[in-house]
This record gives structure tokens, sequence and C-alpha cells, in this order.
């Protein structure tokens, strides 16, 4: 992917180079990510060796056993959830005979929180102008970097500095728009998962 990206930029190519190269992180993200990973898997070893240790304080082991759910759940789904609304999601699943993705419990998490015991959704009106403010931004930010991507080839009298400076500007403008548009979707999973535990 890397030769790919130089070859463009020798053939004057900046456009098809700048996404050559964000392809290229994106495809091994995962291998930096997995690196990560063992990290993790290392320590949940660690826990159940403990758990099988007789010698351990019972309550102790009872933590640790939490603990070693709570990784493999960090493991599967990238993201850390306190236990008992963990619980409530994955009971909340099964009861919703898996019609609602956990995916979207997960990215709801912020919004959701235990009272009297039962599973709630809290969306404050802060969240709802944040929701807004972040899909009116994120797409005027994409509306206006696209195109700009899109006319480095048309630069001619630029120097290689200056072109680079665009393309630096329209990737900023796409990544950064595409971000506000990724802080969204926590409050759209959360009202999907509020229609589905009150309706």
């Amino acid at each position: 992917m890397f030769d790919k990206a130089f070859e463009f930029i020798s053939q004057g190519e900046y456009a098809a180079f700048s996404i050559a190269i964000v392809l290229g992180i994106l495809f091994n993200l995962k291998n930096i990510l997995s690196f990560a990973d063992t990290y993790k898997k290392r320590r949940i070893e660690l826990l159940k060796e403990a758990v099988s240790v007789d010698s351990i304080n019972g309550n102790l082991k009872v933590h640790f056993e939490d603990e070693i759910e709570n990784e493999y759940f960090r493991l599967a789904h990238k993201v850390k959830m306190e236990k008992v609304v963990r619980d409530a999601c994955i009971d909340w699943y099964a009861r919703l005979n898996r019609e609602l993705s956990i995916s979207h419990f997960i990215r709801a998490r912020s919004h959701l929180e235990i009272r009297d015991g039962k599973l709630e959704v809290k969306i404050s009106t802060f969240d709802r102008i944040g929701y807004w403010y972040n899909m009116i931004a994120g797409i005027l930010l994409l509306l206006i970097g696209f195109p700009f991507l899109a006319m480095t080839n048309a630069i001619q009298s630029q120097s290689i500095v200056g072109i680079f400076v665009v393309i630096g500007v329209s990737l900023f403008l796409i990544v950064f728009g595409m971000f506000l548009l990724s802080q969204t979707f926590s409050v759209v999973s959360a009202k999907r998962v509020q229609e589905a535990i009150e309706g």
C-alpha cells in the first residue's frame, strides 16, 4: 500500500497519494491494536491463576472473577463498562430476543444508568444540543473537505509544499468532520435503547 502511495506522489497524483496513506494506516490499525490486546490477555491469565489458588480469600476470588468477565468484555467490544450496567444491558439484549444489537447498548453506555435496580436512559439537554452541533458541523466540514481535496489535482501553479498544505488541510477537515459525526452515534443508540426498553 505504501509503495503504491509513493508511486502516486512521483506521478504528481497528490490526492491519490493522500488517500493511499490514510488507507494504509487504517488497514494496519488492526495490527497496532492487537499488540495492546496481548497485554490484556496476559492479565486474564494472571487473574485465572489467582482464582485457582485455594489460599485466596473467597471475596477476593469473586472480585477476580468479575475482573475476568470485565477483561473478556473489553477484549470482545473494545470498551469498559461498569458491571451492573453491563449485566443489565446483556439482560435487556436477551429479553429483546437479540433484535436490538448489543452495539447500541455499548455505544449508548454514557447515557445508561441503573436507578432502583432498573436500566434507564438519560439524554440531557446538553447531549441533545451536542448531537445537533456535531451533526451540522460534521456535515459542513465534509462538504468543504472533500471538494477541497478534489481540487488539489487542478492546482498547477502551486509549489509542492503548497499542495501538501492544501492536502493536509483537506484531510484535517475530512477527519475532523468524520470525528464530529461519530460523536452523534451515542445519542442515536441511546434513543434506540430507550425506545426498546420503554416500548
